[in-house]
């Protein structure tokens, strides 16, 4: 068959932007912390849904969706702010892909509107380059993240996601820190870390269409002579052969989204990967994909042939190569089935390394000196001491809550989950950070963002959120708190809201913006008027009931006026 014409891959410079970031932020993301460290898992990649829509196109964007598999080997991040101004990346001598690291940081500064002079130190030891584990994406997605995170996570992980797939470039060698190739990305690298599952379905534009938590051993071999390419020579052998990613794409596209849909999708559905398992494999080893990639290394048909036997007869619960290779995969459920598959991977002349899935989203290690106030030991206790406030306990007490569902958004400590519960509530209690919470209250408690509160819509009676939502880095972020609220009451439900506005603004209060302000060593704040937040309500769609209190309190830096109301949807 003849090789279709295929465009080249450009050579960007690090920093290049296709496609900006679309959320927009309005004014410069304010920093929360002086220092993070972020561990953050690399990723497997089990097969494309539509290989055919690898091939170059001019918007940057790939569609073709694919599987999933996040491990935990870890990408070390370290980032300290230093003082220097204009914007002065410093990294590390012992942070190899370096040109990776500055793709990353002016990215993100782009994306937030900052420019801050920073150390950057990266340990990747963990990860072979160029192997099928996503070094590169997730390099990337690692710097982001925790550049993201410095700034108290502006931006929400899903547009974090698809902003850095469509950005996406690799090192055309390991001399050259200013120029990149350009590179597919489906959005596993940055999906896998910014995703608690451990098993992902992507689908469309870098989206998680299906995910699931599924705790086992992985084993994963690539050959022993293998030789590592750069970006750029990959980029070429790859390119001389899309023509056959697309040929299989077009031949088996339809049947691959037939049999996810039907087979895969309710499996994950009831906790099984099996009929994922099935979809994988028929792709890898009987659709051509194997083949497809066997540029990358000249003996990958052979272990493709030999290995195949490891999932027909039964020794592993998952086997697929991952990405074009020419590391290959099992999930194993038992010490025999590990046995089994780590005896003929090395009887194939593999490498075996032994992993497990990893079924969180990046870790965050603070220094004890860097701790952001709210993951301060002592800030814990102290909230979990506090009594809720009367005021509040006495507007609960006039609504319905037993047996209904109720969830506590910003929960702290737990004060009023308890109190919900006590009163025979079916309550859910979210923060963003679990150290505040007594974990040993027996409520139902998950790590989560105001903005992004993971529950169906429609689904609660009640919404508690008490001294939160000015916590807002932005005022969109402050805004989408509210629609969040919005989003997950029943249609007649109530929330009930104590927020700080800007009718008291003391000496602490820095202003940063028009309704911004930043406080030394606290969480910055957005602070509207009374007005302005029944303003906003109204917009949304709320009905304000009534107001239950009004007034100032000291919170140990300066006065806050504190307003709380009663809302309907």
């Amino acid at each position: 068959m003849r090789k279709m014409k295929e465009e080249k891959f450009p050579i960007i410079k690090a920093g290049f932007i296709f496609n900006k970031f679309n959320k927009s932020i309005k004014l410069p993301a304010i920093l929360s912390k002086k220092e993070i460290q972020i561990e953050y898992p690399c990723r497997l990649d089990a097969m494309a849904i539509n290989p055919a829509a690898v091939c170059y196109n001019d918007s940057m964007i790939f569609t073709p969706g694919e599987v999933v598999v996040s491990l935990k080997k870890f990408i070390k991040v370290k980032i300290t702010v230093n003082s220097d101004k204009g914007g002065i990346l410093n990294i590390s001598e012992n942070t190899k892909r370096k040109v990776l690291v500055k793709h990353a940081y002016l990215l993100m500064c782009d994306a937030l509107n900052i420019n801050p002079s920073l150390n950057i130190d990266v340990d990747d030891n963990e990860i072979p380059k160029h192997c099928g584990f996503g070094s590169s994406s997730s390099t990337i997605s690692a710097v982001a993240a925790a550049i993201n995170e410095l700034y108290s996570c502006p931006i929400r992980d899903r547009d974090l996601i698809k902003y850095l797939a469509s950005n996406h470039g690799e090192e055309i060698s390991d001399n050259d820190n200013d120029n990149l190739k350009v590179v597919q990305c489906i959005g596993g690298g940055a999906t896998n870390g910014l995703t608690e599952e451990g098993i992902i379905i992507i689908a469309g534009k870098s989206t998680a269409i299906a995910k699931m938590k599924y705790e086992s051993d992985v084993l994963i071999a690539f050959p022993n002579d293998f030789v590592q390419k750069d970006a750029k020579v990959l980029m070429e052998l790859e390119e001389e052969n899309l023509w056959k990613f697309k040929k299989t794409g077009d031949e088996y596209a339809d049947k691959i989204a037939y049999n996810l849909l039907h087979t895969a999708l309710p499996g994950i559905a009831n906790g099984s990967i099996k009929e994922l398992a099935d979809v994988v494999f028929d792709y890898r080893f009987n659709m051509g994909s194997n083949e497809n990639c066997s540029f990358v290394y000249d003996r990958l048909m052979q272990i493709s042939d030999k290995i195949r036997k490891l999932y027909e007869e039964g020794n592993c619960e998952f086997l697929a190569l991952s990405s074009v290779g020419p590391a290959f995969f099992t999930i194993v459920k038992d010490e025999n089935q590990k046995k089994v598959c780590k005896e003929l991977m090395e009887q194939l002349n593999l490498k075996v390394l032994e992993s497990s899935i990893c079924n969180t989203k990046y870790i965050v290690n603070y220094s004890e000196e860097f701790n952001c106030f709210w993951e301060k030991e002592e800030t814990g206790k102290s909230f979990r001491s506090r009594p809720p406030s009367k005021y509040i306990i006495n507007e609960i007490d006039q609504l319905n809550v037993k047996d209904n569902k109720c969830i506590d958004i910003g929960c702290g400590g737990g004060r009023y989950s308890k109190y919900l519960k006590d009163k025979g509530a079916n309550v859910l209690s979210l923060d963003k950070y679990p150290e505040m919470f007594d974990h040993t209250s027996n409520i139902n408690f998950i790590q989560g963002l105001m903005t992004e509160i993971p529950v169906m819509d429609n689904s609660y009676y009640f919404a508690l959120s008490i001294g939160v939502i000015h916590n807002s880095v932005t005022e969109d972020e402050y805004v989408n708190s509210f629609k969040e609220i919005y989003r997950i009451l029943k249609n007649g439900g109530y929330a009930l809201v104590s927020t700080f506005t800007n009718d008291v603004i003391s000496s602490d209060l820095i202003k940063t913006g028009k309704n911004t302000y930043e406080i030394i060593d606290r969480q910055p704040m957005v602070l509207f008027s009374k007005e302005k937040i029944n303003e906003i309500l109204s917009g949304i769609g709320f009905k304000l009931i009534k107001i239950v209190d009004e007034h100032i309190t000291d919170v140990g830096s300066g006065e806050r006026y504190v307003y709380s109301i009663l809302i309907q949807k």
